[in-house]
């Protein structure tokens, strides 16, 4: 896994924020404040983040993805090597997750994802993918986390759905081969106590 995981940096780190992060900045009530970047891969939402001017957490299991983000030199930036089972959240205003949340393990999934947005501050707002089932990766030797419709929108329960639109089709992965994929893209805010 480790060469794929090099090869998705290379093709990924000059790529642009993604879109789910730019519509969820949009909805902030003001820019800036404490961003979670979970998943941080090469890095290209969080140098975005920095870049508005949030104060950011990068996670990520892979060495290689934070070796990639050293050269930034700001005391803004906290970069956190650890399984997403492991890491010690604290309090974000923002959490970004792309593509990130299936590489959760199935049996712990719930509890990472309470932990989650117990993390989120009231207001703040939580951006990123579950996989459907359908999903070509959902297999018996793959350790992703796949959901139906009605097991991913239980997994928002407590949160206000902003976005929750679900991709099931053909297409290509980043490394350019054919795949089905089977996606909710989500974004979803905390409550504060004026809902």
């Amino acid at each position: 896994m480790r060469e794929s995981w090099d090869q998705f940096y290379l093709l990924t780190k000059d790529k642009p924020p993604s879109a789910g992060l730019l519509q969820a900045i949009s909805l902030l009530d003001h820019i800036g404040g404490e961003a979670l970047d979970l998943g941080c891969g090469a890095g290209r939402d969080t140098r975005y983040l920095l870049q508005r001017g949030f104060r950011v957490t990068a996670v990520d299991q892979e060495e290689a993805s934070l070796a990639a983000l050293t050269t930034l030199s700001t005391g803004k930036l906290t970069l956190v090597q650890a399984a997403f089972e492991d890491f010690s959240f604290a309090t974000y205003e923002l959490i970004n997750a792309h593509f990130a949340l299936p590489f959760i393990a199935k049996e712990q999934f719930t509890t990472v994802f309470d932990r989650l947005k117990q993390s989120l501050k009231p207001g703040g707002i939580v951006v990123g993918q579950f996989f459907g089932i359908n999903d070509e990766w959902n297999t018996n030797t793959n350790h992703l986390t796949f959901f139906t419709r009605a097991q991913a929108l239980a997994q928002l329960e407590g949160l206000r759905i902003i976005t929750f639109e679900e991709e099931d089709a053909d297409g290509r992965t980043t490394e350019g081969s054919a795949k089905h994929w089977h996606i909710y893209h989500i974004i979803a805010r905390k409550p504060t106590s004026l809902d």
